[in-house]
């Protein structure tokens, strides 16, 4: 959105600090400068024009330029004596910072430049066709000296304020106007725009179905002239980076930029009823756009119809089967105010962005909807010699209403930390056009139609803040600031990161939403939660597991010849009524390579785990595993269930192999860890002293049913001999000759110790001998020699 000062000072008087009132007080400017940057232009008048004595084709011209008379050497060849022309003066800077100089043009002297408009910086294709070729000449008398550029309406500066997304009341100069007012203590008064009407009635007749549409009005033309527009009109377009098109076109759009106000036209005897009628779009429906695109339409969008058939896509753009042409004489002029969430998502799926769909997306004024279309109504008659049927064709299915803001009178200073008197807020709440009323120590607010941003307390607030002066606000230290420090969350939180990174795994940040189909792939917590208007179908869903991140992160990083990878993210994963936070490590391809010794370790189930046990030990979170085979994208028989304090936490597991084909990775591990149950609960930390007898170590091989885990088998050890038990490890597990089948051989490595004597032989044969016997009854194990 761009403001023209020729557009603007129309409605306000306009500051001379304009741009330092812009940047503090209403809205960051992305750009600024003048409309045309050609300087010294003025008005002249050719006083004498005869042929160059040493030229065929350049003339000698005498021009009056109000406070003297130079002689200018002219090579146009529609120069002639009586026109008023525009003269760039000696020192005069042309767009393309070319400088006029004085000079001798084969031997005659030259004071100036008569311009063409192409010399001052307009495309030929832009200009009016009478003035396409040589110099630009006035149609009538000017005055002589006056400003050149402001003669052809391009005089003043061009603002580009930078739009946030809530002030959609700015994308109007009348809504620049409104909010400069308010700064500058002036006020906007509407024309009263009167427009002689036929006495031929409006023949269509307006029906809403649908929350789509909130109001819609429609005139009626006939007699319409298509030509080509009037310079101030294409000149005002083109400031604004819209190319003119017709004198019908560029109205709708000016009037746009002016009021806020979308519009549209159609050509009524292509309509082929008497009925306008906007409803809910049929699914699969199908039209042909403005652009000639065929345009399959959903339920979800909004189309204006002659009752049965598609005219336009309400908001978004018109159709071919109504198109203005060269050919059009009768109009109907559409002015509406439509859903702003209706209007984005069908711009969004249709790829169709346009000017109308933005202020539409935004929030348009739905009380200036009839405004605008009797300012377009008007300049119809004046451009276009349009005659007017009598009466407006209109229908209100509902009114789009601001809340009232519930404000406590001391609320603005205390927020604030100054004391604003009571008289001066109510000043500046005026000041925006804010109807407000007492009630006790409450102040009721509501904002003018126009502002549809001002939701809550705060945003009033910061209204009052921008008027009052965030300059005048006192920066002020906190009188008790409050010693910083980590939390055992954030404490904990820290110490497994930098423990992962210091074993050399990279942390990623992966996206958290994905398409629906791939929520529950590696998992399912809950019922999937999806947002109401994705950028794409890709990314619609949140996430349920960490895992979907990190996979496609590994692909991403193998595809292009990264083939080591071991990677971790704590972020958090949804459904519907949670949200918790998760720890997520995967491993692929060399974990560590000796080179000097020719060997390497390969990342496996093993090593995975050995990583997790080796970051939670010291954190003192001690996990247990339990076989699963939940997840079909894991191998069924190399994942498992985490446990901590007999509650599943996580899971640990091989990626399936048909997983890793389809994905293309080389084979992976992964692990995925719910960190609410470890971050909440702080375990005391116990010290034991190192005790000062001598330990004494025994070898254990036992034979057992093969569907038996060594964790079981390592439990019932510690439960039996936990006092003295001071380390206890497997370091074989062995099937085959020798070994029944269906049965395996798991060894260990047993280390006993007492903190208060040397224990004897026969003290550990005693606890060696419980432990076997506790083996054999509970699980048949037999003793290996």
């Amino acid at each position: 959105m761009k403001i023209l000062e020729s557009m603007l000072k129309k409605w306000v008087q306009i500051p001379e600090n304009i741009y330092e009132l812009t940047n503090q007080k209403i809205i960051e400017i992305d750009e600024f400068g003048p409309v045309n940057p050609a300087t010294q232009l003025v008005v002249g008048h050719v006083l004498t024009c005869i042929d160059h004595p040493n030229s065929d084709h350049l003339h000698v011209t005498t021009v009056d330029l109000g406070d003297r008379v130079e002689q200018i050497v002219c090579g146009a060849p529609n120069v002639a004596a009586g026109q008023y022309v525009i003269v760039a003066q000696n020192g005069s800077v042309l767009p393309g910072n070319f400088e006029i100089k004085a000079t001798k043009i084969r031997g005659v002297e030259s004071n100036g430049m008569i311009c063409s408009l192409k010399e001052l910086g307009i495309d030929d294709k832009n200009a009016p066709e009478a003035h396409r070729t040589g110099i630009y000449t006035f149609d009538g008398v000017r005055e002589i000296g006056s400003s050149g550029l402001a003669a052809i309406h391009q005089e003043g500066w061009v603002m580009t304020p930078k739009l946030t997304p809530n002030r959609g009341d700015l994308l109007s100069v009348l809504g620049f106007a409104y909010d400069l007012a308010s700064m500058t203590g002036q006020k906007i008064h509407l024309p009263h725009i009167h427009i002689k009407e036929e006495h031929q009635h409006n023949p269509f007749d307006v029906n809403i179905h649908t929350q789509g549409c909130g109001r819609y009005y429609a005139r009626h033309f006939t007699h319409v002239k298509i030509q080509e527009s009037p310079w101030w009109l294409k000149s005002a377009l083109l400031a604004c980076d819209i190319n003119p098109i017709n004198n019908v076109v560029d109205i709708s759009n000016y009037v746009m930029l002016e009021y806020g106000t979308p519009l549209h036209m159609f050509d009524a005897s292509k309509i082929g009823s008497s009925q306008i009628v906007i409803r809910d779009a049929f699914d699969g429906e199908e039209v042909i756009s403005l652009d000639d695109q065929k345009r399959i339409l959903h339920p979800d969008d909004v189309v204006i119809t002659n009752g049965k058939n598609p005219i336009a896509i309400a908001g978004v753009m018109g159709l071919a089967n109504t198109m203005i042409t060269e050919d059009t004489h009768e109009v109907v002029l559409e002015a509406a105010y439509f859903e702003p969430k209706r209007i984005q998502k069908t711009s969004k799926r249709l790829g169709l962005r346009s000017d109308s769909s933005l202020r539409f997306e935004r929030g348009i004024d739905d009380e200036r909807v009839l405004l605008g279309l009797e300012r377009a109504s008007e300049l119809l008659v004046e451009l276009a010699e349009a005659k007017v049927s009598k009466g407006i064709a209109s229908s209100l299915h509902h009114q789009s209403e601001n809340p009232i803001v519930r404000v406590h009178k001391n609320y603005f200073n205390e927020q604030l930390g100054v004391v604003i008197p009571e008289l001066e807020l109510i000043q500046i709440l005026n000041a925006y056009n804010y109807r407000i009323e007492f009630e006790n120590d409450m102040i009721h607010i509501k904002a003018p139609s126009y502002r549809k941003d001002i939701l809550i307390e705060a945003d009033v607030l910061e209204e009052v803040a921008r008027m009052y002066g965030l300059d005048r606000i006192p920066m002020k230290s906190i009188d008790k600031p409050l010693p910083g420090k980590l939390s055992f969350k954030q404490k904990r939180l820290r110490q497994i990161r930098h423990h992962f990174a210091n074993l050399g795994l990279n942390e990623v940040i992966t996206y958290s939403l994905l398409s629906i189909d791939k929520v529950n792939r590696y998992g399912r917590l809950g019922e999937p939660v999806s947002i109401l208007m994705p950028l794409s179908e890709d990314r619609k869903t949140l996430r349920q597991s960490l895992a979907n991140g990190l996979l496609e992160s590994i692909q991403y990083n193998q595809a292009r010849q990264m083939k080591d990878i071991a990677i971790f993210e704590i972020g958090n994963v949804f459904a519907q009524d949670l949200e918790t936070l998760q720890l997520g490590v995967a491993m692929s391809g060399t974990w560590q390579k000796l080179p000097w010794k020719k060997e390497k370790i390969t990342a496996d189930f093993y090593v995975l785990k050995g990583l997790i046990e080796g970051v939670l030990n010291p954190l003192s979170i001690t996990l247990s595993y339990e076989n699963s085979s939940d997840v079909a994208a894991y191998h069924p028989y190399r994942q498992a269930k985490i446990k901590y304090q007999n509650q599943v936490i996580g899971t640990i597991a091989e990626l399936h192999p048909s997983e890793v084909k389809r994905l293309g990775i080389e084979p992976t591990v992964i692990c995925e860890i719910n960190l609410d149950a470890l971050l909440n609960t702080q375990q005391p930390v116990v010290f034991k002293p190192i005790s000062r007898f001598p330990s004494i170590s025994r070898d254990l091989a036992i034979v057992v049913d093969e569907k038996i885990t060594a964790d079981e088998l390592m439990q019932l050890i510690t439960q039996t001999a936990k006092k003295n038990l001071v380390n206890l490890e497997v370091f074989d597990v062995y099937q085959g000759a020798h070994i029944e089948v269906g049965k395996k051989s798991i060894a260990f490595s047993l280390e006993f110790g007492d903190n208060d004597k040397t224990l004897s032989s026969d003290d550990v044969d005693q606890l060696m001998k419980k432990i076997t016997n506790r083996l054999s009854f509970s699980y048949k194990a037999v003793i290996r020699n």
